[in-house]
């Protein structure tokens, strides 16, 4: 059978959604191979210029790996969260989210992988933990961007330990865009090692929380320090939403 072509949209992007709905629906299978060039071309009635054009689009989504002239088709690939992950990232990258929405969804993402890592970390896990924030405190002669790098890898360290994958994506980037537009701030501030200090004695509580197993004392712990590090950096209406995400899980506001 062939598919008829619809008069209004790009002919390669029916080659697209039919690969991704037959992947999302089990009937493509990671390992099994797409028909080839040519029965791509008779099945949906197109050129071969849009058949490679489709297919190289696939090759981009990570969905597919295809070799020129190779007679057994295109393999398809296990189902990747990277595309997702360099979407989420252009987004951010771009501006296309202002400092208080990246700063109320970090306090979100940051208080659950607080939480999953403190119900499913590893001793190796902890371990990991304390040579980073050994690695934090070389970093207070060394300077703030050596120092910033070291605190994003132990929220990405928790993060991984907390096994979620959507919550460490959207982390990770959200975290990356927000040191990206508060950095020349911290940078020119007069008190950057007072920062780093206090930024350590944070990480020391986190880790104290996450290794006893307090999910809620651990989650509690991000939304406080999110808020004491950034409320001054938003409208008075922002940081009133930042203020409730913190009282939501039981904490308390700088000054209370």
């Amino acid at each position: 059978m062939t598919i008829e072509p619809a008069a209004d949209e790009r002919v390669f992007q029916r080659v697209v959604e039919y690969v991704q709905n037959a992947i999302a629906s089990g009937e493509l299978r990671p390992g099994q191979r797409l028909p080839s060039e040519r029965e791509l071309v008779e099945k949906f009635s197109i050129g071969r210029a849009s058949v490679r054009e489709a297919l190289r689009v696939l090759e981009s989504m990570e969905l597919v790996r295809s070799r020129p002239r190779d007679p057994r088709g295109p393999l398809v690939l296990p189902v990747s969260a990277g595309p997702v992950r360099r979407s989420v990232a252009m987004l951010t990258s771009a501006k296309a989210f202002s400092l208080a929405e990246l700063v109320q969804f970090r306090m979100i993402a940051d208080a659950s992988a607080n939480l999953l890592a403190a119900n499913r970390r590893t001793d190796a896990q902890l371990v990991a933990l304390e040579r980073n924030m050994a690695r934090m405190r070389q970093c207070l002669r060394r300077g703030y961007a050596e120092f910033s790098q070291a605190d994003m890898e132990f929220h990405e360290i928790i993060a991984e330990a907390g096994g979620n994958q959507l919550v460490q994506i959207y982390g990770d980037v959200t975290r990356e865009a927000v040191l990206a537009l508060i950095q020349r701030t911290i940078l020119d501030a007069d008190d950057r090692t007072a920062l780093m200090l206090k930024s350590i004695r944070h990480h020391r509580a986190v880790f104290d929380a996450i290794a006893d197993r307090d999910g809620l004392l651990a989650s509690r712990l991000a939304r406080e320090t999110l808020y004491a590090y950034y409320a001054d950096h938003v409208d008075e209406a922002d940081r009133a939403i930042m203020a409730d995400l913190v009282r939501e899980c039981g904490g308390r506001l700088p000054g209370s």
